[in-house]
């Protein structure tokens, strides 16, 4: 049985931090897209995905990342992705999600970078 998704927004002056917990998967699409949604009307260009709390995600987990990277890209906004264990920055990797949002190793990494950026 997969455990729902979590996501908690953190706010600060040039960057929203979403926070993930559970599973990504096709369940967690209408959650994972409304809170990218929230996070992006902001109008910052500087959005970190933190995925330290997720165990498992799937094919179709996957193509929501991609799909939000894609809704970025139109608003001219960086998604930042931190917190995936080794096993799955090689997925997103080997799919391309690489190409599309920096993966850093840890949420410090990311806020220096969005420091730079504002």
């Amino acid at each position: 049985m997969s455990e729902e998704l979590r996501a908690t927004m953190r706010e600060m002056p040039n960057v929203t931090i979403i926070d993930l917990a559970g599973d990504v998967t096709s369940f967690a699409d209408a959650r994972l897209h409304a809170s990218f949604d929230t996070a992006s009307a902001r109008g910052l260009k500087y959005i970190i995905l933190n995925f330290a709390g997720v165990e498992y995600i799937n094919s179709a987990g996957i193509a929501t990342v991609i799909s939000i990277l894609a809704e970025a890209r139109q608003r001219a906004q960086q998604l930042v992705i931190v917190g995936l264990s080794e096993h799955y920055r090689k997925i997103f990797r080997m799919v391309g999600v690489a190409r599309y949002a920096e993966i850093l190793d840890s949420e410090r990494q990311a806020l220096e970078r969005a420091d730079g950026v504002a």
